[in-house]
């Protein structure tokens, strides 16, 4: 206990992770703010609740009448309020929504047709959608796509900031001799360190987790949690019959899971190297480069699969629930998402054991 408190003394004393943490959060701003949220609820309102033909009939006739609107006040130069094009943009939420099941009762009539080994698990899944109610969510939303994009930058950085030097630290002051010199010094120090190790990685998700809610509460409000994940872009091919609350909470354990075997990798990085600065960049490789190899060179599809299941995508976690996707086990559909899951515990239970080794046989040959 004594070493877990002193490894997370060691950690939270370093200063340059609190600038590199206040940095990201000003720039994860944007340096903008939102003014117009008040007035837009205000007119959502009026629509909330249960979608009905009713409603999507007085929506499209609406919607056609400001278009009609606005072509004509072209012609001289003038352009609807604000309070019009929010209205519009209600209106065209709503057939976005009702868009989105019928795409889905279209890909199920697809589907009847075939008998892939994953046909019965996405009709399943297509059946389940419902995008039936309305509300402004525009706060959840907004929530939400911090959670794939900033997020994913903030706990990067800091993991990279507090975690690379965690043994090298011991290896430039020659520390490491004394405590790899006890019988049991080995073991206690690995434990302390991953158990550090996870709870800043804890602490810094719950950080940037409590600044991605103040921030866009204040702005956008806290309604609409209760509207399918399909009403935001994104996940507009989504299978997945979440809420946006639902997924929220989804996406924070699934970022929590990819932050903490990359902060166990980071663990087995450093013990492996002399150089504080050698360590960073390896760990800051094996994050970024999946990233840069799929968004810049044109990859074969498995091939982009594969580098998908990396560190960097696992804590976006949008890819694994965009689309359909899935890997045939013997004939049994498995959902990418649940792939993700096992090789992170795998990761979580195997590499400690491997950093245990190779520990290990720095301290026989010391």
């Amino acid at each position: 206990m004594e070493l877990f408190k002193f490894e997370l003394y060691k950690i939270f004393k370093q200063r340059m992770v609190y600038v590199t943490f206040l940095l990201l959060i000003v720039f994860s701003t944007g340096f903008t703010y939102y003014p117009s949220a008040d007035q837009e609820r205000a007119i959502y309102k009026d629509w909330e609740g249960k979608v009905t033909e009713e409603k999507l009939e007085v929506a499209a006739k609406g919607n056609e009448e400001l278009m009609k609107k606005q072509d004509e006040m072209m012609e001289t130069d003038q352009w609807l309020s604000e309070d019009e094009w929010t209205l519009m943009g209600v209106y065209e939420n709503l057939a976005y929504g009702h868009q989105v099941e019928l795409n889905a009762q279209e890909k199920i009539k697809e589907l009847a047709g075939e008998n892939k080994y994953n046909t019965e698990l996405q009709t399943a899944m297509l059946k389940e959608i419902d995008t039936s109610y309305f509300a402004y969510s525009k706060g959840p939303a907004e929530i939400i796509d911090f959670a794939s994009v900033f997020s994913v930058f903030i706990t990067g950085a800091m993991l990279l900031v507090g975690l690379s030097s965690m043994y090298t630290q011991e290896y430039s002051t020659g520390v490491d001799n004394y405590i790899l010199s006890s019988k049991k010094g080995r073991g206690s120090l690995l434990g302390a360190k991953i158990g550090a190790a996870l709870i800043y990685t804890a602490i810094v998700v719950v950080g940037w987790e409590i600044f991605n809610i103040a921030w866009n509460l204040i702005q956008y409000g806290n309604s609409g949690w209760e509207t399918s994940i399909q009403y935001t872009f994104k996940y507009y091919f989504s299978p997945y019959s979440f809420t946006m609350l639902e997924y929220h909470l989804l996406q924070l354990g699934f970022h929590l899971f990819g932050a903490c075997s990359f902060a166990i990798m980071i663990v087995l990085i450093s013990s492996v190297c002399k150089n504080a600065l050698v360590s960073l960049i390896i760990n800051g490789a094996i994050f970024a480069i999946p990233y840069f190899l799929v968004e810049t060179l044109q990859l074969p599809n498995w091939v982009e699969d594969i580098f998908q299941f990396s560190f960097i995508y696992y804590m976006n976690v949008e890819p694994f629930f965009d689309d359909f996707n899935t890997i045939n086990l013997f004939g049994f559909p498995v959902l990418y998402s649940i792939v993700a899951l096992v090789v992170m515990i795998g990761v979580i239970v195997v590499i400690p054991i491997l950093t245990s080794r190779v520990v290990k046989n720095k301290e026989v040959t010391s």
